[in-house]
């Protein structure tokens, strides 16, 4: 762990509501704003300049929007902790947009009335790793829209993975985090990490939350108990 703050970009087309997200980062003693942008080709210049951990990502905005930015954004080869994880702002929670968002590979949703703990603790959330951040809104997006998106039968979808790889994968789906999925298989927490991380590889996935909507997709699911 590094006694560093997390570093984080705001991208909004409202610079009163990016500048009031920035006072509320600053605010905190393991966060700082290390810039602001208003649209997405700002948003991907910025975070080339400044590389954050975080970048808080409107979608609706003008020329480059949000989606757009966030496929870029998560595609660059960042330094060794990789590209930053982008978490989305969104004034309609249960939007396409959001979903194909989330797909391309940012790792949760906020709404835009979400109350300052809720930023704080989805922010913290994202940065560990160890849990699907905003898990409730975000699998409640994925179940509405991954279903229409559906690309393979579940027959050989898992192959890939061993047993213990695939009990991993259902109960990740499921939303639990390391801690949860340590206490339901009796693994340590950093046994279940390498297991996360060998799941992620070998399915060609960025985060939990693409987890959750590959399960869904391939109507794996039903296998989750």
């Amino acid at each position: 762990m590094t006694d560093q703050p997390t570093r984080v970009v705001i991208v909004d087309d409202q610079p009163l509501f990016a500048a009031g997200l920035a006072m509320l980062i600053d605010a905190q003693p393991d966060m700082r704003c290390v810039g602001t942008a208003h649209d997405g080709n700002a948003a991907v210049t910025l975070t080339r300049q400044v590389r954050p951990e975080i970048v808080l990502m409107d979608l609706r905005m003008p020329g480059l929007n949000g989606l757009e930015a966030t496929q870029l954004i998560v595609a660059e080869p960042g330094p060794e902790v990789g590209p930053p994880k982008v978490v989305v702002l969104t004034t309609i929670k249960r939007d396409e947009a959001v979903y194909l968002a989330l797909r391309a590979g940012a790792t949760a949703l906020l709404t835009k009335d979400a109350l300052p703990a809720e930023v704080l603790g989805t922010i913290r959330d994202a940065v560990a790793g160890e849990r699907l951040a905003g898990a409730s809104d975000t699998v409640d997006v994925v179940r509405e829209f991954a279903g229409r998106a559906q690309t393979r039968t579940p027959d050989d979808t898992l192959a890939a993975l061993s047993a213990r790889e695939r009990e991993v994968f259902l109960l990740v789906a499921r939303g639990l985090s390391n801690v949860e999925i340590a206490e339901a298989t009796v693994l340590s927490e950093a046994t279940v990490k390498s297991h996360v991380r060998q799941v992620l590889g070998k399915l060609g996935l960025k985060s939990r939350v693409q987890v959750v909507a590959f399960a869904y997709e391939n109507e794996l699911m039903g296998m989750v108990r």
